[in-house]
C-alpha cells in the first residue's frame, strides 16, 4: 500500500470520528483501531493528534483548490473568474462536509495555529483575485456572504432552507457576474 492511500485511509478514519463522536474524541488510539493500522504505523504518519488535525485541514483545502480550479477554467478569460470560481466551488456538496469542518474548527478554537494553513490558503486566493482584477468593495462584499452563508450552515444557524441553499449561491453568482464588469 503506497504512502498517500495509507495517510488517506487514516485521515478518514479520523473524519469518521470527528463526525461521529466529536473532534474532542479523536484519539491517536481511536484514529489507530478506526483505520485498521498499528499505533506505530499510524504514528509514523501522524506523529502527533495535531498533525493529524492539520493534515485533515490541508486536504480540506486542497479539495476546495482542486474544485475552484476546475471552475476557474470554465470562466477562463471572464472578468473576477477567480472569484467568481471560489463562489462556485462553495454550491459544491463534494468540498465541505460541516461536520468535518466544524471538527477542523472545533480543533481551532484550542489551538488557533491549526488555521495556519487556511489564513495563507485564503491570502493566496485573494492575492490571486488582485491579479486578476483591481480592489473592490463588491467583490469583497460578495466573498464576505458567501463565507457568512458558509460559517451558518457549519454551526446549523443558516434563515435559509436546505432545499433553497443552491439558489441563494447560484444568485451570489448571477450579482458576481452583473456587478463586477
Amino acid at each position: 500500500m503506497n504512502t498517500a492511500s495509507t495517510r488517506d485511509m487514516i485521515l478518514d478514519a479520523a473524519q469518521r470520528i470527528a463526525v461521529e463522536h466529536g473532534s474532542g474524541r479523536i484519539t491517536l488510539d481511536k484514529v489507530a483501531r478506526e483505520s485498521g493500522f498499528s499505533k506505530g504505523g499510524l504514528l509514523y504518519h501522524f506523529a502527533t493528534k495535531e498533525a493529524l488535525l492539520q493534515a485533515m485541514l490541508e486536504r480540506l483545502i486542497a479539495r476546495t483548490r482542486t474544485v475552484r480550479e476546475t471552475h476557474e477554467q470554465t470562466l477562463s478569460g471572464q472578468p473576477w473568474s477567480v472569484l467568481r470560481a471560489m463562489l462556485a466551488a462553495r454550491m459544491d456538496p463534494d468540498v465541505l462536509d460541516p461536520r468535518v469542518t466544524m471538527a477542523i474548527l472545533t480543533s481551532a478554537a484550542e489551538q488557533p495555529a491549526l488555521l495556519d494553513p487556511l489564513r495563507q490558503y485564503i491570502q493566496q486566493t485573494r492575492k490571486r483575485i488582485l491579479e486578476e482584477e483591481r480592489e473592490s468593495p463588491t467583490a469583497w462584499l460578495l466573498w464576505a456572504a458567501a463565507d457568512g452563508l458558509l460559517f451558518q450552515e457549519l454551526l446549523n444557524i443558516s434563515p435559509v432552507p436546505s432545499d433553497q441553499r443552491s439558489q441563494v449561491y447560484q444568485q451570489l453568482q448571477r450579482l458576481a457576474k452583473d456587478l463586477l464588469k
